[in-house]
């Protein structure tokens, strides 16, 4: 079962600041999506699924753009199209 997570790096690069959703798929492949910058990605290694890991990745330029990042970023009903704030 694939699992999501929602974070914000604080950021500015718009009013929401950076807002990210990453998806470990079942087959160890993590995807993700920068909402404000409008970059989805694919991790290119195998790490620990944390917002930590999943950053320093990013900032680095360890990923790639893919045609299974794009759709679950990028077009309706993916994975990491929908951002969820956490509750407070």
């Amino acid at each position: 079962m694939a699992t999501t997570i929602h974070f914000n790096t604080g950021r500015l690069y718009t009013a929401h600041k950076q807002r990210i959703t990453a998806t470990q798929h079942d087959d160890g492949v993590i995807t993700f999506m920068d909402h404000d910058r409008m970059i989805p990605g694919e991790l290119v290694w195998g790490r620990a699924f944390t917002a930590v890991a999943i950053l320093a990745a990013y900032d680095a330029g360890d990923y790639k753009n893919t045609a299974r990042a794009m759709n679950d970023g990028m077009y309706r009903d993916g994975v990491n199209t929908q951002y969820e704030e956490k509750a407070a």
